[in-house]
């Protein structure tokens, strides 16, 4: 880890420091040249500097998808991948919601999480900014997803029960604006559940943490913080099993209060001291390496068993519903049985 101060040419989006940001990183994942500072006062990390808005927005519309999945829209395996994610993130969801409420995915991806919701009786749409898996949620899966980033929404104030927001903060370039604008349209007592990679995480390598479309990288204080920021309720956070990813829950209050600039003394410490500490000795000798290779060669031979006799992805996402119906992984407002008559 790199511990120098500089300047930063955007600003802290918690606490406004622009003056004496530490530089945590140099390159990103793949070893091409970035550079990643973290505030001293609260401890939110972010790249600096970084594309301009025009040349995100261009990015994200056009080439995330490519970049990222080598696709301009999902294959068979990434479907039952999204599919599978989706009912997980959907079983967290469902003691938060009733049956019939209206729901917005914000970077619905391939409609996934949509159309898992649609199926069990929400009132459930997205908006995803990539033109070519935004077409294939409306045109292979039939559900209501729009083309466009989250400054481009028409969402009626007040009009919504939940916003979800599944690996999509740490892409947005003004999270504090955005957390705003969402507090807008939901409803008293509306749930904003967002889930982005932990950046105190130790399971990957520690050369693996930064990626240059990862603009913000969060903890469970700077996450939770922004929240207050914006005017929510701060409910909870929680990591998955690996602690790579986490997860934040907030509610709009009948009063909300948005508070000004924050600091979090202590929270830069933290995050450093796990920085420094994640060391290439530590992780080799740790069982991370070997787990997360057999994981994902795991993942991947039962995706390929997973997809084979598909007709359409929709039969595809249709027969993970059930079986995550018939494992009782799924409990839901319908029986398997019933699931399964309502598509005979």
């Amino acid at each position: 880890m790199v511990s120098v101060k500089t300047s930063a040419t955007v600003p802290c989006e918690l606490c406004g420091t622009r003056d004496s940001v530490e530089i945590v990183a140099t390159r990103e994942r793949d070893g091409t040249p970035l550079r990643v500072v973290m505030c001293p006062h609260c401890g939110l990390v972010w790249n600096d500097p970084r594309p301009s808005a025009e040349a995100l927005e261009a990015y994200y519309r056009e080439e995330y998808r490519l970049d990222y999945k080598g696709t301009v829209e999902p294959k068979p395996q990434h479907t039952l991948r999204a599919v599978r994610v989706a009912i997980e993130r959907c079983r967290k969801l469902r003691s938060e919601l009733t049956s019939g409420q209206p729901v917005l995915d914000l970077g619905a991806g391939g409609g996934e999480v949509v159309y898992v919701l649609q199926r069990l009786g929400f009132d459930a749409r997205g908006l995803e900014p990539n033109e070519g898996y935004a077409r294939f949620a409306r045109e292979q899966l039939g559900v209501a997803v729009s083309s466009g980033r989250w400054q481009q929404a028409k969402i009626a104030p007040a009009s919504l029960s939940a916003v979800t927001l599944f690996h999509v903060m740490e892409h947005l370039d003004r999270p504090l604006a955005a957390m705003r604008l969402i507090h807008g349209w939901l409803r008293t007592g509306g749930l904003l559940w967002i889930e982005v990679p932990n950046v105190e995480a130790v399971c990957q390598a520690p050369t693996h943490r930064f990626h240059r479309a990862h603009l913000y990288n969060f903890n469970d204080a700077t996450l939770m913080a922004l929240g207050r920021r914006a005017g929510f309720d701060a409910v909870r956070a929680f990591t998955s099993s690996d602690g790579g990813n986490l997860t934040a829950v907030f509610r709009k209050s009948e009063a909300p209060e948005a508070m000004g600039p924050m600091g979090l003394p202590g929270n830069a410490d933290r995050i450093r001291r796990i920085l420094q500490g994640h060391t290439m000795l530590r992780h080799s000798l740790s069982m991370a390496p070997f787990v997360r290779p057999l994981r994902k060669l795991w993942q991947r031979a039962s995706e390929a068993v997973g997809v084979l006799g598909s007709k359409s992805p929709t039969d595809l996402m249709d027969r993970a519903i059930l079986q995550a119906l018939q494992s009782g992984v799924l409990s839901a407002l319908l029986t398997a049985g019933e699931w399964a008559g309502s598509l005979a």
